[in-house]
């Protein structure tokens, strides 16, 4: 998993490049998460799956459930208060 305040570029769904900052990522039910913050926002996240291929190369899946990222979203708060 990648590090808190890390820097990465991911591709959108029309092939434009998109920064991302790492505010957290965790394991939450046997899978693999990460609150991204856009680099042109100042306060929306968005909440991916991350999964791995066999090369341990990641891939970033962004959540559309809104139930599941609710509860993610509901994670990452309490991991903020703990800190």
């Amino acid at each position: 998993m990648s590090d808190k305040d890390e820097i990465i570029e991911l591709t959108d769904k029309d092939g434009n490049k998109v920064k991302f900052k790492i505010i957290d990522a965790f394991e939450k039910d046997n899978e693999e998460y990460a609150i991204l913050l856009p680099e042109d926002s100042e306060d929306e996240v968005i909440i991916f799956k991350v999964l791995y291929s066999d090369d341990d190369e990641a891939e970033y899946i962004e959540i559309t459930d809104d139930k599941l990222a609710d509860k993610i979203f509901d994670e990452f708060l309490k991991r903020i208060d703990e800190e």
